[in-house]
């Protein structure tokens, strides 16, 4: 069963700072509970999804967020322009009693109480085939469809698999995302999403009443200045809805995003006006921002090389992949980044620290690992950033991009602030007075191992 850890800010009045716990989430089924529905249903329902040709209708996608409630006539006007109404889960309940009639229901959980959202007087039913026989069976006009798992084929039946035809939908866990390639495969390429806030309003996650959802754990996330308290089941659909809506985007899809959530937030924020650290909170909500570690391709090299003792820094940690191969060689490390949402689940048990590397550190070690960091600092910020490393450390490794990114095409923005050649560098490191004690100029990037002299004298 998949188990994810998440970082959650606990405020005490009487501390001088937060408390960070990490809270444990499983899946909410068993993964042998899902290939049982799945070749269940693949075998009772025949009616799969297919593909459709492109057409110019448009889709109205409701999600459950509340802020639907402050666009049932935006809804209704589109619905009267002859756009497809699809809701998800418990909205299409919702948009009955507001007059609105439902084209398809889509459900995606596999849970058995969700058979009780079941919503009879909607035109069709999208389930997907992973969900409990008691809500496929709750339908009497069922169209099958097969959310984009590993081995999801290996669980149908062969002659289908092999007849072809039919849909493997992506999206991965939220149904709101599943929707929105849903309605593609249908033809669909103007898109209007509703309800997708991704966060609580006035202690609500819905915009109707859900007891299912009631006891869902819940954590509190900031954004551009903003508290949210979000579910701890939706807390990567943020990230997913960037990294889809562009991707669809790319394919011909237009998207209008309704509502005042923490997801439009995001989707409609000025990327010019965002802090440095807002935007690499949206970074790294992007699942193929983190595809690639730089660290951890390096942390053996590191270790092996200079064979460092005592403890051990990664400064703009990032995924924390780099910090989990020194605690796996035996190394106890601190993890620091000043986005709060970068490190990877396996991470999550490493000591960490939100702190932005232009201020002043107030803890120490022998040891500091800074890869691919500098460059994202601007150039005005560098000297500061490099002293507080070596006034933390005794001795630091350094690997330094000194090309542009394209990490930051995903938002339209440039990442890396200072892409300067090996040669300004090392003038950088004596100018500051700190020893080089092995460097190396590489294609793509520069490599020094610095030491402090004064501060290394001190702790002797």
């Amino acid at each position: 069963m998949l188990r994810t850890k998440v970082p959650v800010r606990y405020k005490n009045p009487h501390a001088s700072s937060d408390m960070m716990l990490d809270l444990e989430i499983i899946e909410n089924t068993p993964p042998k509970d899902l290939e049982d529905n799945t070749r269940h249903n693949s075998l009772v329902y025949d009616n799969w999804l297919q593909v459709k040709e492109e057409h110019d209708i448009p889709a109205v996608l409701i999600a459950g967020g509340p802020s639907i409630n402050d666009h049932i006539d935006d809804i209704k006007r589109l619905e009267k322009a002859g756009a497809t109404i699809f809701a998800m889960n418990g909205s299409s309940g919702w948009a009955r009693t507001h007059g609105i009639k439902v084209d398809a229901q889509i459900i995606l959980d596999a849970k058995e109480e969700t058979s009780t959202l079941v919503d009879s007087h909607a035109v069709n039913h999208y389930f997907s085939s992973q969900c409990h026989p008691k809500t496929t069976s709750a339908s009497d006009n069922v169209t099958l469809w097969h959310l984009d798992r590993p081995e999801i084929e290996s669980l149908l039946p062969p002659e289908k698999v092999k007849q072809g035809g039919y849909v493997i939908v992506g999206g991965d866990s939220t149904v709101g995302i599943c929707s929105l390639c849903l309605a593609y495969t249908q033809g669909y390429r103007k898109l209007h999403c509703f309800g997708y806030d991704t966060s609580y309003k006035d202690k609500e996650g819905h915009g109707y009443t859900q007891a299912i959802n009631k006891t869902m754990p819940t954590i509190p996330t900031n954004w551009a200045g903003v508290d949210y308290t979000i579910s701890i089941a939706m807390k990567d659909q943020v990230g997913n809805f960037m990294a889809y809506s562009t991707a669809l985007k790319g394919l011909g899809c237009e998207f209008e995003v309704y509502g005042t959530g923490l997801l439009q937030s995001v989707y409609h924020a000025d990327i010019s006006n965002l802090s440095e650290q807002d935007k690499y909170k949206l970074m790294w909500m992007f699942p193929s921002y983190r595809a690639v570690a730089p660290g951890e391709s390096i942390a053996d090299f590191y270790i092996n090389k200079f064979k460092p003792t005592g403890r051990v820094i990664d400064f703009g940690c990032g995924t924390g992949r780099a910090g989990v191969r020194f605690s796996e060689a035996g190394y106890s490390v601190t993890l620091i980044d000043f986005a709060d949402n970068c490190r990877d689940n396996n991470a999550m048990d490493l000591p960490f620290i939100e702190w932005d590397l232009t201020e002043e550190m107030p803890f120490s070690a022998e040891n500091g690992f800074c890869t691919d960091v500098m460059e994202h600092i601007p150039t005005k910020d560098v000297g500061a950033v490099v002293d507080n490393i070596m006034n933390t450390v005794e001795r630091c490794f350094f690997q330094i991009s000194t090309v542009d990114d394209i990490g930051g095409d995903l938002i339209g923005s440039r990442l890396h602030l200072t892409v300067k050649d090996h040669d300004w560098w090392e003038r950088l490191f004596k100018v500051s007075g700190y020893a080089i004690e092995w460097e190396e100029e590489q294609e793509t990037a520069s490599l020094f191992y610095i030491s402090n002299p004064d501060r290394r004298e001190t702790c002797q």
